[in-house]
């Protein structure tokens, strides 16, 4: 506990049983209270003074950091694509970015929406980083074949779209797709997609062998298979190829990689013996099919024949 001074308590106390004693006007006017209102207003007039004096502080500096926040604008923009598809120029373009940006006024969430909306963008990651950079990371899907209704050349409806790896499926644009207009074209029976349209997925069950395939197919080059126009499945189990150089391919959807192989080695022999193969069954392990196309022209010469001799007997 503080000590007080005993004499200056009892001096302090006496003069107030004297000023009690005194009348309330000679109390109001005399020195004593003067000099002690003198004492309050200096004590509280500088605590207001101080007050007053920090809250225009505080006022100064919000004011200085929202002019300057306002003042903040992008000067550098990171630009990261995966599957370089879509190109910085043509993000920004979706994003409505020319010219300067305001740091404090972007709306990094609505702009991240905006680019997932793009049905061919996988994931978007955007960030703006204090003072002046924003960055932005796109994945883009691959499209490894384009997809029809094989029912469409009967119908006439003959709408045409990529699918990813996932079994997503999105439109086809050649902006963005130059490099894969030359994929195979995969015809979709009814028990394969619910419907033909942008954002539907095809079951992992069902795509999966097409997936294995491309990949397959991708590990070759075009002199050792040729490339694949068309992929059918008219079975559960089956998959009917066509190559490039008219070559049918009939496979099972397992075995996938093991089949690819006897393929090559069967063009392979081709190739060397000066053969064109018609149609190719790799389902075999041990001496797999193979058709000559030479046998289509045989089978010509036996058809014309066989009319020839029925004619023959008709005229008889």
């Amino acid at each position: 506990m503080k000590r007080q001074n005993k004499f200056r308590s009892e001096q302090k106390t006496n003069v107030q049983l004297l000023e009690k004693a005194l009348s309330l006007k000679t109390r109001l006017f005399s020195m004593i209270a003067l000099r002690r209102a003198g004492r309050w207003l200096r004590r509280y007039s500088l605590i207001v003074i101080g007050a007053i004096a920090l809250a225009y502080g505080i006022w100064l500096c919000c004011n200085y950091a929202i002019e300057k926040a306002y003042s903040l604008s992008i000067d550098n923009i990171s630009y990261k694509s995966h599957r370089d598809l879509i190109s910085k120029e043509q993000a920004l373009k979706i994003l409505g970015i020319e010219g300067s940006v305001n740091m404090a006024t972007l709306d990094v969430a609505g702009m991240q929406k905006k680019l997932e909306n793009i049905p061919s963008i996988d994931s978007v990651r955007i960030r703006a980083e204090l003072p002046d950079t924003l960055h932005i990371e796109v994945d883009e899907r691959i499209p490894i074949v384009f997809v029809e209704m094989e029912s469409g050349a009967s119908t006439g409806r003959r709408t045409r779209l990529f699918m990813d790896p996932k079994g997503v499926l999105f439109p086809v644009n050649a902006e963005y797709h130059s490099k894969y207009m030359g994929v195979p074209t995969w015809y979709l029976q009814l028990a394969d997609v619910k419907e033909l349209k942008v954002g539907e997925r095809i079951a992992e069950e069902r795509c999966r062998p097409i997936r294995e395939l491309i990949a397959a197919s991708n590990a070759y080059d075009l002199t050792e298979i040729p490339a694949i126009r068309e992929i059918f499945r008219p079975k559960e189990w089956k998959i009917q190829l066509t190559l490039d150089n008219g070559t049918s391919v009939t496979m099972q959807v397992y075995e996938i990689k093991e089949q690819m192989e006897r393929l090559a080695m069967i063009l392979e022999h081709a190739q060397v013996t000066g053969m064109k193969a018609r149609s190719i069954n790799v389902i075999q392990r041990i001496n797999p099919t193979v058709i000559p196309a030479e046998d289509t022209e045989q089978e010509k010469e036996e058809e014309k024949a066989g009319d020839k001799k029925k004619k023959s007997r008709e005229h008889r």
